[in-house]
């Protein structure tokens, strides 16, 4: 398990990204309270402290099973490299319309990177009538795809571009040249394939197409009837989402070279607004390369960020030499690990990461050692940690609230599915990716072979968000993932845990004893009845399924099938440039060289046993 302090940061490229010098609406004093427990910690003042409520029901006291090897199953994988080429697209539309503001439309025509380009605008803004507002049908033949920014420096900003996600990991691709209506790309990515075939035997390729769309285009009107298409609801509107491609990529049992597509046209459809015209089409051609590779090495990595640290090692920015792909690199050095006792969680993180398929968790997408490290290859997420944002903003709407508790509930979804309790859910442990959906991250409190009643002793997690039946130590189920989701709510909600205060001890008697109060604007609501139930001190009574979750009223407006496809539009955008940018991490971490540190320790032969399960490469899950 790899703790890092201040593992991402957030805030515009002109002002301090650190926490500690930004302002914060926070209500919050220490943030002491947040910091991860292990058994070791278990304050000798918890073990008196009861249930209030007298029906309460008493929980089986467990004894304390003996340490276990976490169970692999076998998965089918096909290893290999996915690429994709991208040359151009056609016939593109809006989905709202534009303001006819001549002088705008002029000023991107003349700055246009291409001369052509410039003319053909220049010729079809000649032409276009005085109405106030142009059609989206139409209103591309007037946007160049790339303008130079006039400063002296040529510098290119594309008003367009392309989001090509597979297996969580992102790319943002942008065109050569045109205008938006017809634009050429020429653009070729890649991507490490190394996950187990998905739902129907298919990984899904998912294409977005967006337009960063001058301010004084929009009109008022629009921004408040189609708030949802656009990547900030804010004062900054953000970028607007054109439409989206959703591609089942089946590399089931593939052993040769395969071309999957050859030079086919795509529709864009606007899943987000449920609208059934497409909006243009791209022309692809997709190629797989099914691969045998051998056992990676810290040489297949070029190092280019230090963005976190912790106890065990420190966490790298990095790119693979062969595919070009950017990730994150968790480094762990194993005499640290034997010397904490720390063997079967930094397994069982791993074990967790090599089997889970869903959208909203942080993919592992390889694992290798040498005789003195363990290594991870993550996929890179830069937009922030959610607590930094929450400290930022104090406390989020109702919908922003709604939607990330609604990823975090598939993404819990899927652990319980394969019998892991989760046990450390707060919002340090979540990222946001580039385009705003939640990635859960740091497995290393996960409890492997959880069916539906089993019980467990162990006593971990963070004090603000513990469970009352943990504080009783008296044993417990993976309900307690459901009182986390529930007090991780109510603080999105209203800025602090439901039984917050500064001193630790008081806190877990708050937990135990004290009544679930709420703050005015949250009664009588369907989130304060959703709290309620997730929030029951005594856990049989306590909503303890996904499905009955989902199916409460609060979320009667989310189409499950549709989120988990990311057909939604995320809420809120972080402030993110591209793949490359790690303003959003500490600096403290990105000004240091990066570099794998040379260590001298020397591990028994028996000792190194213990880690014989580690490698991971896509063609397998331990090796």
């Amino acid at each position: 398990m790899l703790k890092f302090k201040n593992k991402f940061k957030f805030g515009s490229s002109n002002i301090d990204k650190s926490p500690e010098n930004s302002q914060s609406l926070s209500p919050r004093n220490s943030t002491d309270s947040r910091k991860t427990i292990s058994v070791n910690n278990l304050s000798e003042n918890v073990g008196n402290l009861n249930i209030k409520d007298e029906e309460a029901e008493q929980v089986e006291e467990q004894q304390q099973q003996q340490i276990e090897e976490p169970a692999v199953q076998e998965i089918i994988s096909n290893p290999g490299l996915l690429t994709i080429k991208i040359y151009n697209s056609n016939n593109i539309k809006l989905p709202i319309q534009i303001n006819n503001n001549k002088q705008i439309l002029n000023a991107l025509a003349n700055n246009a990177t291409n001369e052509s380009t410039q003319q053909q605008l220049n010729n079809s803004l000649t032409k276009l009538d005085d109405e106030d507002l142009i059609p989206g049908s139409i209103s591309t033949n007037y946007l160049p795809a790339n303008i130079t920014i006039p400063n002296g420096e040529n510098l290119i900003k594309s008003l367009l571009y392309l989001t090509v996600e597979f297996d969580n990991n992102v790319l943002i691709i942008e065109p050569q040249r045109g205008t938006v209506h017809q634009s050429t790309w020429n653009q070729v990515v890649s991507f490490d394939v190394t996950k187990k075939i998905g739902v129907n035997n298919s990984n899904f390729l998912n294409l977005n197409l967006f337009i960063r769309l001058p301010n004084l285009l929009i009109p008022q009107l629009e921004k408040l009837n189609n708030k949802k298409s656009f990547t900030n609801n804010g004062s900054n509107i953000g970028d607007l989402l054109i439409g989206s491609i959703k591609l089942p990529i089946n590399l089931k049992n593939i052993s040769n070279p395969i071309r999957l597509m050859n030079h086919d046209f795509l529709k864009f459809n606007n899943y987000n607004l449920n609208l059934k015209d497409d909006y243009g089409e791209i022309m692809l051609t997709i190629d797989f390369k099914p691969l045998i590779k051998p056992h990676l090495s810290i040489d297949d990595f070029d190092l280019l960020k230090v963005i976190g640290k912790g106890s065990f090692g420190k966490v790298m920015q990095v790119i693979k030499k062969d595919t070009k792909q950017i990730y994150a690199l968790k480094t762990l050095r194993k005499q640290h690990i034997i010397s904490r006792m720390e063997v079967t969680h930094t397994l069982a993180e791993r074990t967790v990461l090599a089997r889970i398929t869903n959208p909203f968790i942080v993919p592992l997408k390889f694992s290798f050692q040498s005789p003195e490290k363990l290594y991870l290859v993550l996929s890179f997420i830069n937009g922030g940690e959610l607590f930094w944002h929450l400290q930022k903003e104090g406390k989020f709407s109702m919908d922003r609230s709604r939607f990330y508790i609604a990823e975090l509930l598939t993404a819990l979804e899927s652990l319980h599915e394969l019998n892991v309790i989760y046990r450390d859910l707060k919002p340090e442990n979540i990222l946001l990716d580039y385009q705003g959906h939640i990635a859960l991250c740091d497995f290393g409190l996960c409890k492997l072979n959880m069916s539906n009643n089993d019980k467990t002793n162990t006593f971990c997690g963070t004090p603000e968000y513990l469970a009352p039946e943990l504080l009783l130590n008296q044993g417990y189920t993976r309900c307690v993932d459901w009182w986390t989701l529930g007090t991780l709510l109510y603080e999105m909600l209203t800025g602090l845990p439901p039984f917050y205060d500064d001193d630790v001890s008081t806190m877990y008697r708050k937990i135990l004893q004290n009544p679930l109060k709420f703050p005015s604007f949250l009664e009588n609501t369907d989130v304060q009845d959703l709290l309620i139930k997730l929030l029951q001190k005594d856990p049989s009574k306590r909503l303890n399924d996904a499905i009955e979750i989902k199916n409460h009223n609060f979320f009667k407006d989310i189409d499950w099938n549709k989120l988990l496809h990311k057909n939604y539009l995320p809420p809120f955008k972080p402030n993110v440039e591209n793949l490359l940018d790690t303003s959003n991490f500490d600096q403290d971490f990105t000004n240091e060289k990066p570099q794998d540190s040379v260590v001298d320790d020397f591990l028994s032969e028996s000792v190194q046993k213990q880690f014989g399960g580690w490698t991971y490469n896509g063609d397998n899950l331990l090796s």
